[in-house]
């Protein structure tokens, strides 16, 4: 029944007044709806899409659009640098400086923030030194993959006023978004690419298989696992083994190739000769027997032994030809960078 202006004046103003206010609630919560709906729609994030970047391009992100391609990292290694961050504040922005191939910081003051890299300076233009970023490649939809850089990407994530906002500049890596030809790329297909590049890490903190899938889907410490041997091979670095660049091929005569997440294959190898449990990792003197016991482990490897499976040698995966005993004994020290990661740990 329709009710024209007649049949208003002539009821009764009782029955007016409910209809009236009806009509009134009607007009504003559909009001209401379409502004909530057109708010949702300003505020709906764009996810760029990086499809035409190449190989050796430098480009600007944030934090939030990178997915893992690991599952585990070493977070005693994460606790050193917020160790050094909360106790000085100029070597977070020098750290973002050295990741964006911009030298070392040139200034910064109570303002700064990582969030923009307006609010400091570095002494060099960003992109300067590639050799000093950390890679990425592109995927379908043009989304961006971290291939290097977990640790100290999750360290900038972390800190106070951290997190997906932070914005810095990442090297591309490969671009595999596409084939040969131009045709897109599935995901199963790039998925698939990623493995055969050994840029994925298929295993998990203790080195159960994963696939593609399980990785977290953002950074951010609590979407990984701890993996306590991938912090002592950070700790180990310069004491028996470096970057596999290091050490010269004798077939070529030539540095070995990068090869991507090399600690984790080397934990792969002490994982199956040492028993952690023997060793109280939380205490400094044990983590230190227990660095000397993995170091002895691993310049006394022939250097021909396939380590993990990484398919590579001892020697590609950058073995020292023995121990580093004084770099050893400089982390024994009270105040060194391993006694500030075990005390910021047992503290958070």
């Amino acid at each position: 029944m329709y009710l024209n202006t007649l049949d208003i004046y002539q009821t009764d103003l009782a029955q007016i007044r409910p209809v009236s206010r009806l009509v009134s609630t009607a007009v504003f919560l559909f009001s209401g709806l379409m502004l909530c709906s057109a708010n949702a729609s300003a505020v709906q994030p764009v996810t760029p899409d990086y499809s035409s970047a190449k190989p050796g391009d430098v480009i600007q992100i944030k934090l939030s659009e990178l997915y893992p391609t690991q599952m585990a990292v070493g977070k005693l290694q994460i606790d050193g640098d917020l160790a050094d961050y909360a106790s000085d504040p100029e070597s977070l922005f020098n750290d973002l400086c050295k990741v964006q191939g911009a030298g070392k910081l040139a200034k910064s003051d109570a303002t700064s923030t990582p969030k923009n890299p307006a609010t400091y300076s570095c002494t060099l233009a960003v992109g300067t030194k590639k050799a000093d970023m950390n890679t990425v490649d592109v995927g379908p939809e043009g989304k961006l993959y971290l291939t290097d850089g977990h640790h100290a990407f999750n360290s900038f994530w972390e800190v106070p006023d951290g997190g997906g906002d932070v914005t810095l500049s990442v090297l591309i890596g490969e671009n595999l978004s596409r084939d040969s030809s131009g045709k897109p790329l599935t995901q199963s297909q790039f998925e698939q690419k990623m493995a055969e590049l050994k840029h994925f890490l298929p295993i998990d903190a203790k080195g159960n298989p994963i696939t593609f899938s399980q990785l977290p889907d953002s950074l951010g410490l609590s979407k990984f696992q701890d993996d306590p041997l991938r912090s002592m091979l950070y700790y180990l670095r310069g004491v028996s083994y470096d970057k596999s660049d290091k050490n010269l091929n004798p077939e070529t005569g030539k540095p070995y190739p990068e090869v991507p997440f090399l600690e984790f294959y080397w934990g792969q190898l002490l994982s199956s000769k040492m028993d952690l449990t023997a060793y109280n990792l939380h205490q400094q003197d044990d983590y230190i027997r227990a660095l000397k016991d993995a170091a002895a482990l691993m310049v006394g490897l022939p250097k021909q032994q396939l380590i993990g499976n990484s398919g590579q040698t001892a020697a590609a995966l950058g073995q020292m030809s023995r121990v580093d005993k004084k770099r050893l004994k400089k982390l024994a020290k009270p105040g060194s960078k391993l006694a500030k990661a075990l005390a910021y740990q047992a503290s958070h």
